[in-house]
């Protein structure tokens, strides 16, 4: 298991990766959006100094916001161009993931067609990651379409694109760790955690919300996952990533 962290990306990406890599992190999960990591913005030169100066590994996120279940095909074209930009540079930068967000589209369309518009952008994107040798992972939000059965629809869009999971959204007005679990583990390849009170979507440092950890990392480790696991924690005082970085390494060796 690994453990990584997500960069501000209100920040310089170059100083966030390498206050990663100072505090003992084993990848950045790079978020390649603005105010100041946008593709346009980023230093990729430098930033892959860093990585190779300091064995940091990365993985690639791009922004949560982008339409691609939008029911105008040219906004949902518009959002598969933004998150192909990214492809090259992530792709120079060493990384082998590259993760999309579930749209929740329109509420006046019908959830099935917003499915598909879905699943047909992140087939497109599958295909041209490849070319980049990259490959695309869909994460689950907190939406309507965040179920294991929509994911069979958007997953087996094309055979290459493979499950992100964020246990907090699992976690959001139920608890579908295990389900998501049971009907994709197979192709399960990075987690993202952070704590909430069950109700939103709150990213709080773990134990400061109401998900049980020890159960749930112990059901994640007992379903085979050994990967990459990003703490999506979002707060000023970095204090609480850095003791949550050692408190998921305890949870993880003392899971069973």
């Amino acid at each position: 298991m690994q453990v990584g962290m997500m960069n501000d990306p209100a920040q310089d990406p170059v100083a966030e990766a390498r206050w990663a890599a100072e505090h003992g992190f084993d990848f950045i999960d790079l978020t390649m959006e603005g105010p100041a990591a946008a593709v346009e913005q980023l230093d990729v030169r430098a930033l892959k100094a860093v990585l190779a100066e300091t064995g940091l590994g990365i993985i690639g996120h791009t922004a949560w916001y982008l339409p691609f279940g939008s029911p105008v095909p040219q906004v949902r074209a518009g959002a598969v161009e933004a998150v192909r930009a990214t492809f090259e540079p992530f792709a120079l930068l060493g990384a082998k993931y590259v993760n999309v967000h579930v749209d929740k589209g329109a509420g006046a369309f019908a959830y099935d067609d917003t499915l598909r518009w879905n699943a047909e952008s992140f087939a497109t994107l599958a295909d041209h990651a490849q070319a980049h040798g990259l490959t695309v992972i869909v994460e689950n939000v907190v939406n309507n379409l965040n179920t294991p059965k929509a994911f069979r629809t958007l997953l087996d869009g094309h055979p290459a694109l493979r499950f992100h999971l964020d246990m907090a959204h699992a976690n959001v007005k139920g608890e579908k760790t295990a389900d998501y679990l049971k009907a994709h583990g197979d192709k399960l390849v990075h987690v993202h955690i952070s704590d909430n009170k069950r109700v939103n979507d709150d990213h709080l440092p773990l134990g400061v919300g109401a998900i049980n950890w020890p159960e749930q990392i112990a059901l994640l480790k007992r379903s085979g996952y050994d990967g990459t696991i990003t703490l999506e924690i979002f707060t000023p005082d970095r204090s609480f990533l850095l003791e949550n970085m050692t408190r998921l390494r305890r949870l993880w060796a003392e899971a069973e």
